[in-house]
């Protein structure tokens, strides 16, 4: 029996769901390709419901769920919102504080944060959860900003002490910038959070079910293992600081 079967039944309009900007390695130009695209093509794709990816910031994406306007979101912290149904975590962000390597900063545990001017990515404290969130309230000077790539400019600069974000996302910016400007500076990561596991959303369980039956099956024949690693080395290639810097 397929997932449509078990839950989905006829479904003639694909549903709309919400996508987050480009974001490498995750999502690239248009949705067309990326970790999290890839792997949520599989699901959907398994499960046999018809979709269109609408690429949304990040906060625009909730709202745009609550409002009714997106049938479903992805990437979502499955406590920050009562709205709708969740399926079960199908990709996982490790998040670290990023400092630069040459100002040896203290930046042992959350609670550090406190000491230090922090940027992180827009909704962090809605995505990261409330133990962040209080590890912040203290902190001199916060900001969430949408272009994540900036972010590694503002670190250079001085203008923030610590950036927050996922390790490939960062690493990724930071190789991007020296790409454009020539620029670059060796940081240091901290290992300060747990994993972030992330969900979909949508407002009709019976896509929740269909999206979990399909994750489970493409889980349990090793398709998204697959594709997690056949992102590796790429990552790990365009990632990886230069061999030498002037």
């Amino acid at each position: 029996m397929s997932a449509q079967e078990k839950g989905t039944g006829a479904q003639k309009a694909p549903l709309k769901v919400a996508i987050r900007e480009f974001l490498p390695p995750y999502v690239y130009e248009k949705a067309k390709s990326g970790i999290e695209v890839d792997l949520v093509q599989a699901i959907l794709s398994e499960a046999h419901i018809p979709y269109r990816f609408i690429q949304l910031p990040r906060i625009r994406m909730i709202q745009s769920f609550e409002d009714g306007k997106i049938d479903g979101l992805l990437t979502q912290n499955a406590e920050a919102s009562s709205v709708g149904c969740v399926t079960v975590p199908y990709i996982t962000h490790h998040n670290l504080a990023f400092t630069l390597a040459d100002r040896h900063l203290k930046v042992g545990s959350l609670a550090d944060l406190s000491h230090y001017a922090v940027i992180s990515f827009s909704g962090a404290t809605r995505y990261l959860g409330p133990t962040f969130a209080a590890a912040i309230k203290d902190s001199p000077r916060y900001t969430e900003s949408g272009d994540q790539g900036t972010h590694i400019a503002l670190l250079y600069k001085r203008r923030f002490d610590v950036v927050v974000g996922d390790q490939w996302i960062i690493r990724l910016a930071q190789r991007r910038y020296m790409e454009k400007t020539g620029v670059y500076h060796e940081l240091t990561g901290h290992k300060i959070m747990p994993a972030s596991h992330y969900v979909a959303r949508f407002h009709d369980q019976k896509y929740c079910d269909a999206f979990n039956q399909a994750y489970a099956d493409l889980n349990a024949e090793g398709t998204l293992a697959d594709i997690w690693n056949s992102y590796k080395a790429r990552i790990l290639v365009d990632a990886a600081p230069p061999a030498k810097v002037h």
